[in-house]
C-alpha cells in the first residue's frame, strides 16, 4: 500500500527554524488535500507545532490512535472506513487542532504478480465488461437489483461479487414477496424482452403444474425437476445478512425462509418418504432437464423439463440434501441470534436428520453417488455405470459444513481423478465424470456442459474446500492452474469447458470425381457451341482464366479441375434458371464416402441467401439435401470474402478486369457414411443466379473440426464469482465470523503458493465493513510480519506455517508479547491468536 507523504510536511522542515512561519501556524495540524482519501495502512504524515496528544478516530468515531505530538508524526491508517478526524489534545484536554481524511476499503490483493493477476481476470468475469455487475427489475412499486434473475445463479455469484456489489438483498425481497403460498420459491424471474424465453411456453408448459406466474410487470416460473431454489434462497438471503449486518431485514425475512424449507420437506414432489430426504426426477447434478428414457413419462410440451403427476419417476439427488443441509444450519443461527431457540432446535435437527440419512443412502466412503432411484424396480440403461460417476456437487458440498472427514475423502478422489485424466483434459473439475452416453437427447453430446464438460463454475468450490481442510498446497495448485486456463482463454475463467479432446484424426484420404461428363461451361470468357463462358461474362477477359488446372492442391484439399482446351471448353458444371442453362446437373458417384468437398463459386447477381443446392441420392432409394447459403457455404467470384470452419476463400488472383476474384471450398458431411452415394445432384437457385461447381472431391472421413476449449450453458460470471471466493476466502484466508466483518478470521495461506508479500483488503459494500492485511514472509530470516486493522471489533489469526517450520519461537504484537496456541489442520500447522479492534496491529513471529 502506498506512502503518504504530505507536501507541507517537507515545507515546514525546510523552515524548521522560521520563526515568522512557525508563528503563522501554532496551535494546528496540517494533512493536505493529496492525503485526503487514504486506504486501509497507508501511512499518514502530520506536522504539529504544539505539544498535545495527537488522537484519530475512526468513521464510528472509536479512537484508534494516541500518541505524542511531534514535529513530525506518523500513524498507519485503519479502523472504520468513512470520515476520520484528528484530533491536537493540549495538556488541559482541549482540542487545539483538527484535520479530517476519508478512508476507503475496495476490495483488493496485491502481490505485485500473478495474484493480482487472477484478481483481475475474476473481477472482470464477474462484473462483466461494459456492465455495473448487476441487474434491476421493476415490479409493482418498486426497483430490485440483484446479480442473475436465477437464485441458483444469483446465489452463487454472491459468493465472491458480494466483496465488490451491494445488492445482494434485491432478488431475497423479491422473491419473498411473489413466494407461493405454500412456501415455494420460484427459480428465475423475467420480463418478456430479457432473454429468459417467452412467458407464453412457460404458461404453456408450466401453467397447469401452478410453476408459473405473471403479471403486468414480470413473470415467475419455477422449473418443475428443480429442488434447489428453496434452500438456494435461504442461503443467499444468510449470505447477505452477514455481509451487511441487516438485523431487521433478517428478521423480516426469517419466515418466509422457514416456510420455503417447509415446502421442500412437505411436499410430495419434493420429499421421499421412502427415504426421509429431498428428491427430483433423474437430472445431470443439479441442472432442470431431466433423462430422456423408457421411464419418462410422455407430456404436451418438453417432457424432460415437466413432471407429470403420478407417472414421474423420482429419486434422491444428493447435492439438493447437502444444500438443504447447509440451509437449515443458517436458518438455525439467525433465529438463534433472534433468541428464537426453539425454532432454530427445529431446523438443526432437521439438518442433522437429513445428512445421516443422506450418508446412509448415498455415501461410498469416496463421494456421494450422483442419483438413487426411489423405485427400486427402475433399471436405467443409460451407457455408464452410475456408481462410478462423480457429480460436481461433490465439490460443492466441501463447503456445505460436512464433516470434515467427509470433505478430506472428496479431496482425494479429486486429486486421484487429477492423476487419470482423458486426453485433452483441462482438469478435474467435471460436471459429471464419465459422461452419459445416451439418455440426455440434446445434451447428449459428450463432454460438453453438464454432460462431462469440465465445470469452470466448480473450480473454485473445489480449491476452497482444499483450503479449508488441510489441503493448501492442493488448493493452490488449482488456483495456479486456474490462473493459466483464464491466460489460455481469453483472460476469463468460462462456465464450462470441454472436458476431452482427443488428438486429430489422420488427415482423409481424398478422391477426386471426374466431373467431364456433367461440365457445361468454361473458365474463360470463350464458351462455345456446347458450353457457356465463364459466368456469362459478357465483357473480354472478364473470367476464371488465372485458376490452375487438373491435379490441384487448394487449402490441403485434392481437387481435379478440367482443363477447357482439352475438353471442348467444359470445365465447370452450371445451373440456373436463366435461359439456356439446366435447372438440375447429376454427377454418378458410385461410391461411399465420410464427406464431399467441393469447389464452387456464384454469380454476383443471386437476388436470394440461396446460390444452389446439392443433394445426396443414395443406392437404397433414400435421398438427403443441403441448401448452399451465401455467406456461409459459397459466395460470389468476383473480391470473394469467406472464412468459416467447414468453407474459405480456395484461390484467388486476378485477371484481365479485376485485381481478384476467385472460388471457395465447402465441405459436406455425408448425412449416411455407410451408404453408396448413387449420384450426386446439384441444383440451381429459384430466385435466379449462377451457382458453378468446378470440383468434387470425396473424403473417406467426415470432416473433423478440433473442440473448442470452452463449452457452453452457464452464465461465465459465476464461474469468476466462486474462483473469486476461492482466492479472498480460501488463499488470502478472509472469512467472516460475524456480521459485517466485526468479527473475523484471517488465514493467509501464502506459503501453499510460494507468496512472500501481499496486501489485501476485502471489503463488503452492503456495510462497507472491512478488514485488510499486510503480509511478509522473510524466507531468510524465518520471520513472519502481518499488519492488520479493520472496522470491526475482534481478529482472530489463523496463520499457516511454512512446511519447514518446526516450531514459533515467539510472537509479539505491536512490540509486545502475544499469548498463541499451534493448531493442526491435516498435515498443516497453523499459529493461532487473537486481537481486538479498532486500531493497527503489527504481528511478528519466528518459526
Amino acid at each position: 500500500m502506498k506512502t503518504i507523504l504530505l507536501f507541507m510536511a517537507w515545507c515546514l522542515i525546510a523552515d524548521l527554524f522560521s520563526a515568522k512561519l512557525l508563528s503563522q501556524n501554532v496551535n494546528k495540524i496540517y494533512i493536505t488535500s493529496s492525503c485526503k482519501k487514504v486506504q486501509p495502512l497507508d501511512t499518514i504524515n502530520l506536522v504539529c507545532h504544539s505539544a498535545g496528544t495527537i488522537s484519530v478516530k475512526d468513521g464510528k468515531g472509536r479512537a484508534y490512535v494516541h500518541m505524542k505530538a511531534m514535529l513530525l508524526n506518523s500513524f498507519n491508517a485503519g479502523g472504520a472506513a468513512g470520515i476520520q478526524t484528528i484530533s491536537l489534545i493540549d495538556k488541559n484536554g482541549k482540542t487545539i487542532g483538527y484535520s479530517t481524511f476519508i478512508l476507503e476499503a475496495k476490495t483488493d490483493i496485491s502481490d505485485g504478480g500473478k495474484m493480482a493477476e487472477l484478481f483481475k481476470i475474476l473481477y472482470n468475469g464477474m462484473i462483466e465488461e461494459g456492465k455495473k455487475g448487476y441487474n434491476e427489475i421493476k415490479w409493482g412499486d418498486s426497483s430490485y437489483k440483484f446479480y442473475v434473475p436465477w437464485d441458483l445463479d444469483n446465489n452463487n455469484v454472491m459468493n465472491g461479487i458480494q466483496y465488490f456489489v451491494p445488492y445482494g438483498d434485491g432478488l431475497t425481497n423479491l422473491l419473498r414477496q411473489t413466494q407461493r403460498a405454500d412456501g415455494m420459491i420460484w427459480s428465475f424471474v423475467a420480463t418478456e424482452n430479457d432473454g429468459a424465453g417467452s412467458s407464453a411456453y412457460f404458461e404453456s408448459a408450466y401453467g397447469s403444474l401452478n410453476f408459473f406466474r405473471k403479471d403486468k410487470d414480470a413473470f415467475f416460473v419455477r422449473q418443475p425437476v428443480d429442488n434447489h431454489s428453496d434452500y438456494n434462497y435461504v442461503n443467499m438471503f444468510y449470505k447477505h445478512w452477514r455481509a451487511s449486518g441487516n438485523n431487521e431485514w433478517m428478521k423480516k425475512t426469517l419466515p418466509s425462509a422457514a416456510l420455503a424449507l417447509d415446502y421442500c420437506y412437505t411436499d410430495s414432489i419434493r420429499w421421499s418418504k421412502r427415504f426421509q430426504l429431498l428428491k427430483r426426477p433423474y437430472c445431470i447434478d443439479s441442472w432442470d432437464f431431466q433423462v430422456n428414457d423408457e421411464y419418462t413419462p410422455a407430456a404436451p410440451i418438453s417432457p424432460t423439463m415437466v413432471v407429470v403427476p403420478g407417472k414421474t419417476k423420482y429419486g434422491v439427488f444428493f447435492g439438493d440434501n447437502t444444500g438443504y443441509y447447509e440451509a437449515c444450519n443458517q436458518l438455525a443461527e439467525m433465529y438463534d441470534y433472534s433468541h428464537q431457540k426453539e425454532k432454530a432446535a427445529i431446523f438443526r435437527t432437521r439438518g442433522a436428520a437429513i445428512l445421516k440419512n443422506l450418508i446412509r443412502l448415498s455415501w461410498n466412503g469416496k463421494y456421494f453417488t450422483h442419483f438413487i432411484d426411489e423405485d427400486p424396480s427402475v433399471k436405467r440403461n443409460l451407457g455408464v455405470d452410475e456408481k462410478t460417476q462423480i457429480a460436481q456437487g461433490n465439490m460443492y458440498s466441501l463447503n456445505r459444513g460436512l464433516p470434515n472427514e467427509i470433505n478430506r475423502a472428496i479431496i482425494k478422489t479429486y486429486q486421484q481423478l487429477k492423476e487419470n485424466l482423458p486426453i485433452g483434459s483441462e482438469g478435474e473439475w467435471y460436471s459429471i465424470y464419465p459422461p452419459f452416453p445416451k439418455g440426455f437427447s440434446s445434451h447428449n453430446e459428450i463432454w460438453q456442459y453438464m454432460n462431462g464438460g469440465i465445470a469452470g463454475h466448480a473450480i473454485g468450490e473445489l480449491a476452497r474446500g482444499a483450503y479449508e481442510n488441510g489441503y493448501e498446497n492442493y488448493g493452490s495448485d488449482i488456483i495456479m492452474r486456474m490462473l493459466a486456463l483464464g491466460k489460455k482463454y481469453s483472460n476469463k475463467i468460462w462456465f464450462s469447458y470441454t472436458g476431452s479432446i482427443p488428438l486429430p484424426p489422420a488427415p482423409p484420404v481424398f478422391k477426386p470425381i471426374d466431373i467431364t461428363a456433367s461440365a457445361n461451361m468454361d473458365l474463360w470468357d470463350k464458351g462455345a457451341e456446347k458450353s457457356f463462358a465463364w459466368m456469362n461474362a459478357k465483357g473480354p477477359g472478364n473470367d476464371m482464366r488465372g485458376l490452375p488446372v487438373e491435379r490441384q492442391i487448394f487449402k490441403n484439399i485434392l481437387f481435379n479441375v478440367i482443363d477447357p482446351a482439352k475438353n471442348q471448353r467444359r470445365s465447370v458444371i452450371a445451373v440456373s434458371v436463366l435461359a439456356g442453362f439446366p435447372r438440375q446437373a447429376d454427377v454418378w458417384i458410385n461410391d461411399t464416402a465420410g464427406s464431399v468437398y467441393l469447389l464452387h463459386s456464384s454469380s454476383d447477381n443471386v437476388p436470394g441467401n440461396v446460390a444452389g443446392s446439392i443433394s445426396f441420392l443414395y443406392a437404397d432409394g433414400t435421398e438427403s439435401s443441403q441448401y448452399m447459403i451465401k455467406g456461409t457455404q459459397v459466395t460470389n467470384w468476383w473480391f470473394p470474402d469467406l472464412t468459416t470452419e467447414r468453407s474459405g476463400v480456395a484461390w484467388y488472383g486476378p485477371n484481365l478486369k479485376s485485381t481478384k476474384v476467385g472460388v471457395c471450398w465447402a465441405v459436406i458431411d455425408n448425412p449416411f457414411p455407410t451408404k453408396k452415394i448413387k449420384k450426386l445432384q446439384f441444383n440451381a437457385p429459384l430466385e435466379g443466379g449462377i451457382y458453378a461447381v468446378l470440383g468434387i472431391t470425396l473424403a473417406d472421413k467426415p470432416f473433423y473440426i478440433a473442440p473448442k476449449g470452452e463449452s457452453f450453458g452457464g452464465p461465465d460470471n459465476w464461474a469468476a464469482a466462486n474462483g473469486m471466493a476461492a482466492l479472498i476466502e480460501g488463499l488470502a484466508g478472509i472469512k467472516n465470523e460475524g456480521l459485517a466483518f466485526d468479527e473475523v478470521l484471517i488465514a493467509p495461506r501464502w506459503p501453499s503458493a510460494k507468496i512472500d508479500s501481499v496486501n489485501v483488503t476485502v471489503n463488503f459494500p452492503a456495510s462497507n465493513g472491512y478488514v485488510a492485511y499486510q503480509y511478509i514472509n522473510n524466507t531468510i530470516e524465518k520471520q513472519i510480519t502481518i499488519k492488520v486493522t479493520g472496522s470491526g471489533k475482534q481478529v482472530r489469526g489463523h496463520i499457516l506455517l511454512p512446511q519447514e517450520s518446526l516450531f514459533v519461537s515467539s510472537v509479539t504484537v505491536d512490540g509486545r508479547p502475544l499469548k498463541f496456541s499451534i493448531s493442526i489442520v491435516g498435515q498443516s500447522k497453523y499459529l493461532d491468536f487473537e486481537l481486538n479492534l479498532p486500531g493497527v496491529h503489527k504481528v511478528i513471529f519466528n518459526y
